[in-house]
């Protein structure tokens, strides 16, 4: 598992040049969120390292509205409303972050269904940008569809949240690829 410091200047580097152009501030936040959720037990991570380096990272957990008590996760609830119920056992995907060094190699997508298919076709959902993004547009053809808008977003706007239906698909098995540059991770 990546280090809160890790996630941090991954975050960091993919954020804050545009579309996004979020401050460091932002970066510091999604890492803190990151160690909190280190120790969840239901924790469940993908990630890609080249030499010790991070390139691209996801996590998520399960999602339990009796476990959700702090302002975020109300305001998420009332700005839902109906929509919330569909949250409820799925698994939120956290955070996925691609560092722009790796830009157009496929290598997010390839984290990204690493991460989908380590769930066995569970339902998923996450919290976005409903700027165009590569992320929104990745999250798009993976089969999400927006439910409505969460809390705001660093850029001030309410969140869009998209989900992502059960599937029936086979998982696809991954292995990490070593060699003389570091690890990454493959189809099998």
């Amino acid at each position: 598992m990546p280090s809160e410091m890790q996630v941090r200047e991954l975050y960091r580097a993919a954020s804050s040049g545009p579309p996004l152009n979020e401050p460091e501030a932002v970066a510091d936040l999604f890492a803190r969120l990151y160690a909190t959720s280190s120790s969840a037990e239901h924790l469940h991570a993908v990630s890609a390292v080249e030499d010790g380096r991070l390139l691209a990272f996801a996590y998520g957990h399960r999602w339990r509205w009796d476990e959700q008590s702090d302002q975020w996760g109300t305001q998420l609830r009332l700005r839902l409303g109906p929509a919330a119920r569909m949250l409820e056992g799925t698994v939120v995907l956290s955070l996925l972050a691609r560092h722009p060094d790796v830009a157009g190699t496929g290598l997010g997508a390839r984290v990204l269904d690493a991460w989908l298919a380590g769930l066995d076709g569970e339902a998923v959902w996450l919290q976005t940008t409903d700027i165009s993004t590569p992320a929104l547009r990745l999250y798009e053809r993976f089969g999400f569809t927006p439910i409505g808008h969460g809390p705001d977003a660093p850029d001030g706007q309410p969140g869009l949240v998209l989900h992502r239906m059960p599937t029936t698909r086979k998982p696809i098995e991954y292995r990490v690829i070593a060699g003389r540059r570091g690890s990454l991770v493959d189809r099998c």
